[in-house]
């Protein structure tokens, strides 16, 4: 990984997502840029102020930029800094281009709170041609297990690589999930009391494909994780306990 690229409006979910953006650039000694997008009706400015400037220009919005990079990383973060005057989501789709990882906050500054997910993150992270990392308020900078989600398929095999990935890089043991339905009429089938039936056999014959990796996978659900990676849609994958969600790409 050589270059991981963040989105940011000044939100809290937004500073988070820089920190974990520049700390997982730290791990892979990747280049890390941010990328605000503007408009003369979408206007950012350094204090966090919603007002509106009648001489508001590229300069605000850079101005803006640097000071929530030195808010969030502090004033010596070697951080790459991008204004683009455009829609969020298009400016981010096209920065995405160049980056081997995408890094948002779950929500931004506008919608409801109550969102799990804001439209922009969820547009990108349903759009864009490179892994995206959808990060929460709260979430952990390093720590806790890597938890991903596996069904057999080409692309959850995809999301199992970039978990052990990350498992190995930030020493963390790697839990692995496969979920299955249970069938409502008999005969059911034989159930073990800690609910591991069927899983440990999919973990097993998944993870030889990657026998380098020394991650523990588990093949258990669990709460309290530091990441899960899951190969759905961005709505889905936000819908889960853990504040980072990796979403692999899906596109070509």
């Amino acid at each position: 990984m050589t270059r991981i690229v963040v989105g940011t409006d000044g939100s809290a979910h937004a500073t988070t997502a820089m920190r974990w953006g520049a700390d997982e650039a730290e791990l892979h000694g990747s280049t890390l840029e941010v990328v605000l997008a503007w408009s003369f009706l979408d206007q950012h400015h350094p204090d966090h102020a919603d007002r509106f400037d009648n001489d508001y220009n590229e300069a605000g919005a850079r101005a803006a930029l640097a000071a929530w990079v030195t808010e969030a990383l502090g004033a010596d973060a070697v951080v790459e800094q991008r204004v683009v005057c455009d829609l969020p989501a298009r400016a981010l789709l096209e920065a995405s281009d160049a980056a081997d990882l995408v890094v948002l906050g779950a929500r931004g500054t506008g919608g409801f709170e109550g969102l799990l997910l804001g439209s922009v993150s969820e547009r990108v992270a349903q759009l864009a041609t490179r892994p995206v990392a959808v990060i929460r308020t709260g979430a952990p900078v390093r720590g806790g297990r890597v938890v991903v989600g596996i069904d057999g398929s080409a692309r959850s095999l995809t999301a199992l690589r970039w978990a052990a990935a990350e498992a190995r890089i930030r020493d963390s043991d790697l839990d692995v999930v496969h979920a299955w339905p249970l069938p409502t009429t008999p005969p059911a089938p034989s159930w073990s009391s800690d609910g591991t039936y069927g899983t440990s056999a999919v973990a097993k014959t998944t993870m030889a494909s990657d026998e380098t990796s020394p991650a523990t996978a588990s093949g258990r659900a669990s709460w309290g994780l530091a990441m899960a990676i899951v190969p759905c849609t961005a709505a889905r994958a936000i819908e889960t306990t853990t504040s980072t969600s990796l979403i692999p790409s899906s596109r070509p």
